[in-house]
């Protein structure tokens, strides 16, 4: 009878694991997320964050497709077997995807200029050193940018849909163009998460560094999970990450990419994420 209850029992478990047949991972152009071209190619977090679960479930079989971010979450909604690395949750988003239980904690979304032009956000920075986006709004000459699609939180969100912006603001569909648009100079500021700040001052070097402000009323946080179809085999395969997960040993292997991408402390915030 034990023996039954032990076969039983492991057959569960070990059920939804043999429901996967293939994972499609479906990448945006956010480096340093994705690293798609240069001497970094193929060495962006999530890059390495795949070559983990490939090697950790070998029983899987694992495909990745480029995608913009509305295009990830019609996949994820519509066909089982989709996921996505590094996503934000919201509402939306929770009611067609399943996620992660442990999430990966990273300084948050910033507006990021040119170190250059420092004096020039200066009137706009509150006492606590904040950019403040309502006195920003008036301004009509500094214009800016952000990618379609992603999830800011609700300061920079109604700042990007408000009717009181007076300088233009540009929409770009990935990080790449967002960047070039900076480096440019046809966009004085982006919305951006700190660590492609990070990223994009080491890609164009000492003669464009850049500089990114904390935003007033933006959390100074953001959480990333791994989300993937709220079917069957999506579930499975959140089941299998969560199983990894939980081990703080993968854990450390998990977070290992960002090391590069984060100062010291914002690292440990990042291994502590989740628990």
């Amino acid at each position: 009878m034990r023996g039954f209850v032990v076969a039983t029992l492991t057959a569960c478990l070990a059920g939804p694991a043999a429901a996967i047949d293939t994972v499609t991972w479906l990448t945006s152009d956010l480096p340093p997320q994705y690293i798609a071209e240069g001497e970094l190619s193929g060495m962006g977090i999530k890059d390495q964050q795949l070559r983990l679960i490939e090697a950790s479930l070998p029983d899987i079989r694992n495909r990745t497709m480029q995608a913009s971010i509305s295009r990830l979450w019609y996949q994820i909604q519509h066909e089982d077997g989709m996921c996505g690395l590094g996503v934000l949750r919201n509402p939306e988003r929770e009611k067609i995807a399943a996620f992660t239980r442990r999430a990966v904690v990273v300084p948050g979304f910033r507006l990021i200029i040119r170190e250059e032009d420092k004096p020039l956000f200066t009137p706009f920075l509150d006492e606590q050193g904040e950019i403040d986006l309502a006195a920003l709004q008036q301004n009509r000459k500094l214009g800016g940018g952000y990618v379609a699609d992603r999830v800011y939180p609700g300061a920079i969100a109604g700042y990007i849909d408000g009717a009181a912006r007076r300088a233009p603001l540009q929409r770009s569909v990935d990080n790449a163009r967002l960047y070039q648009l900076l480096r440019l100079k046809r966009v004085d500021f982006v919305f951006g998460l700190a660590y492609e700040s990070t990223y994009y001052s080491w890609k164009f070097g000492p003669a464009m560094a850049l500089a990114s402000l904390p935003v007033k009323g933006a959390p100074r946080t953001a959480s990333g999970y791994t989300a993937c179809s709220n079917q069957p085999q999506g579930q499975a395969m959140i089941a299998r990450l969560d199983a990894l997960q939980s081990d703080e040993e993968f854990w450390r292997k998990w977070l290992e990419p960002m090391k590069r991408w984060l100062d010291p402390a914002d690292f440990t915030v990042a291994m502590a994420g989740g628990q």
